[in-house]
């Protein structure tokens, strides 16, 4: 039996890896939300008055729609969590079994016939879930690479390819292409690895199908493939065997499954014949589901359901197909992607019209809407956003946040409301015994084996009301400590092959830990057990070994091998356990261990002093100060009490039905209470500045807890959750109604009792008047919602999101797992956390620490508002980049910034310092701040106006200056450029050197006739600006024109200031295209100063930059390294090849562009001055230039 059992093990924690682990946590939450909305729908049910209520609520809502026109009801709230599951209106577990055989048409005696179950095999199909194909790698990394900033670039980079298609001569548009090209594909590929997620859940699912099992055909035993069975066959299932379709079980013989691929949790369940939940079949004993594992026992049933139709199949289906909505950063981002496409588009389009009315060719003008498409693109955004992210995430992870989505980091940034569970999370998670109640007295329980022998105790170990509670308190526990080596110490004899060496160390190693465990105390010893029964050994233990006192009162043992127990379960709030206890007039003691509300309504007697007591108004009053006093200390509260069963009644032998609390065989009431034990779980250290600093950041912090509400609002207040009068104490000091109170109040504390009757009021509504109530508690600034269920979470969750939050949930079980997939952003506990839990999360917290969430906010908020300074940064560039090809097409004159230059500054010196901008720490009041509402975007009307209208105005003034007194230094009139492009003239031979003093200004090419100019070769043109083919020729020789046989100059020129030779041609500069060159170079070069300046001032958005500094590495690197590109751009010859720049003088480099750049700074640190200090008529309202100023 021990191999059978190691065998059964095994097989499990294969079944856990394969069936619980990420592929599978899709299905498990599936399921458990089903549970959920079947609890939700019948968590009415056990209100008292529950009948009478509905009833008066369906009379009204019946008077206020008589005489309207009859509205379309709305679905109930478990309609709306799930659409395709069809269990919800199965019977086939309430339905008697013989009705159900002859439905199946079959028999428990013989089974089916062999033909009778080909023929359904053939109709229904096989036993097997049907296979969705998932999404193929190759699919996902074209979804990366066709995302909406992808697209766009994807598009530059093919006009590009099509620009230089039609103008050959002018490579730059082809690097332009190839780099645009480069981008999206290296920045697609790094999000597909970061983001590349396991998804093969319907793969895993095959494996349930068992494949083989044993059926009952005509009335013999068979073993057949498991995708052969049909609804109607007996089947047989013993230990160690996965249930081969969803059955009815006919007969049990101790029969417990293992439901952990289907609900997380691998405690066995016991299968019984009984129906023990006719409202909900997903609970019931009598049902065993596909795929799940017999644990132990052995049993029989009959397959009602196969493949797809199966409870798992159904399921599957809701899971393989379960979808994620954008995050708000990408919703943000694909906004601003679409402006930019609708400028670029606009003005691309308006300026291919305006070029035909100024005489370009659509060739030209094609290629000038491109250049225009292209300059508006920032092409360094997608790789920044991508990088940005990473780098938070990386900073999360060194403060133990493990980041799942990188885009949800953002999300938790844009945070209105958390809803926080307390245990763990707001608190330690270590329970200590503090305080009892018993004998009328309440004593301060301090540890005996911490506080040593020489304490003066306030309790007696030996008195008889300690001995009762002690008693009680042990066998209600399953908590135990735990000896065992953990498996890390066997990690060694892997490596050990001989088994007699390996055994000898696994003997070392037990002895060793042994040895070891016995030197810690009590209190820091591993155990296995929820906190609060630990917390309990923990206490007893020094005082009589927790095992001694078990094996004193032994649990009773029934006939068919069963437990004498009902476990804890957060339905019933408490935990039954039958002893084998003789006295005088008993064979039985039960033991009872729960919430104190429910243990005390069960008693009619109470223990003092060894003797009974019948409760009266003294012990009532006694008792409700007691357990008042103690939950508003923060502390949590177990009641205590035993009931002796009269022998008559329960004699020896006796079999106790414990399947569940409704067949329970025993009194519901009657017993005596023995007492109160309190413990406190203190709050973690930094939670209460962690809530204030969420509160002063106007995000609402939200506990949902299981804790009695006094506890709960204890908790609350240590940790300021509530900092004012809760309405329970204001309608208790007033002594008004809680109806008032509640209105009045600023805290509240909101029990799952009254969740569930603003439920129940909420039937019969249409969909949009449902939850009015939860509304009007959820708008009040303090909030607790107490003794509330996993599923009331989710209701929780939802109304928040009804009302415009944007919502962070925590949560650790597989019963959080919807709630934390349907919030906003869902955070699961890294150490008390479950596999699905943290697999429905976008965040773990390792530490299982409230502040970590407050962190995860402030790099939140730090990315949006780094992202706006970067798309601040990228767009001011955009406008020094487009208005030179705008007054290219309108005024004619030399266009000055090629499209090679414009990609040097997008993808060259642009590059680091919009990345730097992504390391920036947040301003001052990034904490103090309310968190941005859905209805604030990124990229904003103001940020547009500050990127364009102001920084991007003062570049281009800049790089304009520059540009006209470079031309001014080689020769050229301001007036004299306009309109100089489209200008014909002469080409003059190669070898002919300007002279003003001949006639023909020494251009041997051209004659007169009459006032017609000639040319001996070639033809009359345009010189080529664009292109730079006539770099060499003295344009004075260029621009002539014949008058009465007589030559003159068409373009006014001036003295040649710079007589400089130019280090690509080797020819003057002055009065030749080569200029050109050079005021384009000093276009650059001023706009690169100009963007250090932009780099720093965007660093803060209203505080001075003197307040921020310059602190940022990163910045600095980028800084220098800009300058640096920029020298090796002037004087790097190969650069001045293949770019087209140019070794400029300094004046040109510097002197001219430097000044703009501190203008720039001085401009913006007057607007933040104006922001900050201009006054305001009404001070709770900012100035204008807050209003219209602020980016």
């Amino acid at each position: 039996m021990g191999n059978n059992k190691l065998i059964v093990c095994k097989l499990m924690s294969s079944t856990k890896q394969s069936g619980v682990g990420r592929a599978n946590s899709s299905l498990i939450r599936a399921f458990v939300l089903a549970q959920q909305s079947l609890e939700l729908n019948n968590h009415g049910q056990g209100l008292v008055d529950l009948s009478h209520r509905s009833k008066m609520r369906k009379e009204k809502i019946a008077e206020r729609k008589k005489g309207k026109t009859k509205k379309k009801k709305g679905k109930t709230f478990a309609e709306n969590l799930s659409k395709a599951e069809q269990f919800r209106t199965m019977d086939y577990h309430k339905v008697e079994l013989d009705a159900l055989l002859s439905r199946l048409e079959t028999s428990k005696e013989k089974g089916l016939t062999q033909s009778k179950a080909s023929d359904l095999n053939r109709t229904l199909g096989d036993n097997v879930l049907s296979e969705k194909k998932g999404v193929p790698w190759y699919i996902k990394l074209f979804h990366e690479l066709t995302g909406m900033f992808s697209l766009m670039l994807w598009a530059g980079g093919c006009l590009c390819f099509v620009a230089f298609g039609l103008a050959p001569e002018d490579p730059s548009n082809l690097y332009l292409g190839i780099v645009l090209f480069v981008v999206v594909i290296l920045t697609g590929l790094v999000t597909f690895f970061q983001n590349a997620k396991s998804e093969a859940i319907m793969e895993s699912f095959k494996n349930f199908i068992p494949p083989k099992t044993r059926v009952l055909r005509d009335a013999e035993w068979k073993s057949i493939e498991a995708t052969k069975l049909v609804p109607g066959d007996i089947v047989s299932v013993k230990m160690g065997d996965k249930i081969p379709g969803d059955i009815r079980i006919i007969h049990s013989k101790e029969m417990k499954v293992d439901n952990s691929s289907l609900t997380g949790e691998s405690d066995p369940l016991l299968r019984t014949v009984e129906c023990t939940h006719p409202e909900n079949p997903l609970e019931t004993a009598n049902l065993a589901f596909f795929g799940t594992l017999c644990k132990e026992g052995e049993g029989i049933g009959v397959v009602i359901q196969i493949g797809d139709s199966t409870i798992i199949g159904q399921i599957a289906n809701l899971a393989a197909t379960a979808s994620t909505g954008e995050s708000p950063l990408r919703r943000e981002l694909d906004r601003f992607i679409g402006y930019i496409t609708y400028i670029a588009l606009f003005l691309g389009i308006l300026f291919f019209g305006l070029g035909f009315l100024v005489g370009y060719t659509a060739v030209t003008n094609f290629i000038f809407a491109i250049g225009i498409c292209v300059a508006n693109v920032p092409e360094a955004l997608l790789a920044t956003v991508t990088i940005a992210l990473t780098i938070t995430a990386k900073k999360l992870a060194a403060r133990k946040v493990l980041v799942r989505n990188l885009e949800a980091v953002e999300t938790l940034g844009s945070t209105t409301c958390i809803c926080s569970d307390k245990t763990g999370t707001l608190t330690q998670n270590i329970m200590t015994v503090q305080h009892m109640w018993y004998d009328d007295k309440l004593i301060r329980a301090e540890n005996k084996q911490i506080k040593g022998p020489n304490f003066n105790y306030e309790y007696d170990s030996n008195a008889i009301g300690f001995r009762y509670l002690h008693e009680c308190a042990i066998i209600c526990s399953e908590a135990f400590f735990n000896n065992s080596p953990p498996e890390s110490k066997y990690e060694v004899l892997s490596k050990i092959s001989d088994p007699i060496q390996r055994e000898k160390e696994k003997m070392r190693i037990d002895e060793e830990y042994a040895a070891h465990i016995k030197s810690i105390e009590w209190g820091r010893r591993p155990t296995v057990g929820d906190a609060s029964e630990t917390a309990l050994i923990k206490f007893y233990q020094p005082i009589e070994d927790i095992l001694s006192t078990r094996k004193k009162f032994p649990i009773k043992i029934n006939d068919d091998h069963s437990e004498s127990k009902i476990p804890f379960n957060s339905t019933n709030k408490f935990a039954i356990y039958i002893v084998e206890y003789p006295t005088d007039n008993s064979e039985y003691c039960l033991f009872i261990k729960g919430a104190p509300e429910r243990i005390w309504k069960m008693c009619n007697k109470i223990y003092s002093q060894g003797r009974i007591n019948e409760i009266n108004d003294h012990w009532r009053k006694q008792y409700d100060a007691v357990n008042l006093k103690l939950a508003k200390g923060g502390e949590r509260v177990l009641g205590f009490a035993k009931l002796h069963l009269p022998r008559q009644d329960f004699p020896k032998g006796f079999n106790f039905n414990c399947l569940n609390v409704e067949t329970l065989n025993t009194p519901r009431d009657g017993y005596a209470f023995l007492g109160l034990i309190s413990l406190i779980d203190p709050p973690r250290e930094n939670v209460p500045f962690s809530v204030l600093k969420c509160k002063a950041a106007g995000i609402k912090v939200i506990m949902v807890t299981g804790d009695q509400p006094i506890t709960a609002a204890a908790i609350a207040k240590q940790v300021n959750i509530i900092s004012d009068k809760t309405a329970h104490e204001i309608a208790e000091e007033e002594g008004i109604p809680m109806e008032i109170a509640m209105k009045k109040a600023n805290a509240i504390v909101i029990h799952g009792d009254m969740l569930a009757e603003a439920m129940l009021e909420d039937e019969g509504l249409p969909e949009a008047e449902k939850g009015r109530k939860l509304a009007q508690w959820l708008q009040k600034p303090q909030i607790v919602f107490a003794r509330t269920s996993p599923a009331q979470k989710l209701i929780i969750v939802s109304g928040c999101q009804k009302q415009g939050h944007v919502v962070a949930v925590t949560g650790d079980g597989v019963n959080d797992s919807p709630a934390i997939k349907k919030a906003d952003i869902g955070i699961a506990m890294g150490i008390t956390g479950s596999e699905v839990a943290k697999d429905a999360a976008d965040m773990v917290l390792l530490t299982d620490d409230f502040s970590a969430i407050i962190i995860g906010v402030e790099e939140g908020r730090k990315i949006f508002d780094n992202l706006k300074r970067v798309i601040t940064y990228v767009l001011t560039s955009n406008i020094p980049e487009i208005v030179p090809f705008l007054l290219f097409v309108i005024i004619q004159f030399p266009l000055p910034l090629s499209s090679i230059l414009i990609l040097t500054i997008d993808l060259g010196t642009d590059i680091l310092p919009s990345i730097s901008l992504s390391y920036e720490e947040g301003e001052m009041d990034i904490m103090t701040r309310n968190p941005r509402t859905k209805w604030e975007h990124m990229v904003t009307g103001r940020l547009l106006v500050f990127a364009y209208g102001q920084n991007g105005v003062i570049e281009t003034m800049s790089g304009f200056l520059t540009y006209f007194v470079i031309m001014s230094d080689f020769g050229w009139d301001f007036w004299g450029l306009f309109f100089i492009v489209t200008k014909t003239g002469t080409p003059p031979g190669s070898s002919d050197t300007y002279d003003a003093t001949l006639p023909n200004f020494g251009n041997t090419n051209a004659y007169c006739v009459g006032n017609e100019i000639k040319v001996r070769e070639g033809e009359i043109r345009a010189p080529d600006w664009l292109y730079l083919n006539d770099e060499k020729a003295d344009l004075r020789m260029f621009y002539l024109k014949c008058e009465n046989n007589i030559m003159k100059q068409t373009v006014t020129t001036k003295n040649c200031v710079v007589p400089q030779i130019s280090g690509v041609t080797n020819m003057p500069i002055c009065f030749t295209t080569d200029s050109l060159k050079y005021a384009q170079s000093g276009f650059l070069y001023a706009t690169i100063w100009a963007q250090v300046s932009n780099a720093i001032l965007v660093k803060t958005r209203f505080s001075s930059v003197k307040y921020q500094g310059i602190r940022n590495f990163m910045m600095i690197f980028a800084i220098h390294f800009e300058i640096c590109l920029m020298l090796l751009l002037a004087y790097c010859y190969p650069l001045n090849l293949v770019l087209g720049t140019r070794d400029s003088l300094w004046y040109h480099l510097g002197v001219l562009g430097f000044p703009h750049s501190i203008l720039m700074l001085i401009h913006d640190e007057i607007r933040k001055y104006l922001i900050r200090e201009f006054p305001t008529s009404d001070p709770h309202k900012p100035n204008w230039f807050y209003r219209n100023s602020l980016w």
